[in-house]
């Protein structure tokens, strides 16, 4: 996990602020969203809302699409 030198920004998944996470191609992850994706069961109801706001990222979207 990594911290961003510029401050804080607002969670791709959550649209909470985070000084701490990560960037998944373009989008900045937190680590409560991590936390969550990584424990996810492909059979949890949340799990499409997951992959849905992960493909709001325009470079995300195309990587997704396969």
């Amino acid at each position: 996990m990594y911290k961003r030198a510029t401050g804080v920004d607002s969670c791709g998944i959550c649209k909470q602020e985070s000084e701490r996470g990560f960037y998944l191609l373009s989008m900045w992850i937190c680590p409560s969203c991590e936390r969550k994706m990584v424990e996810l069961e492909v059979e949890d109801p949340t799990y499409a809302w997951y992959i849905e706001r992960l493909r709001g990222s325009t470079m995300n979207s195309r990587m997704l699409s396969h």
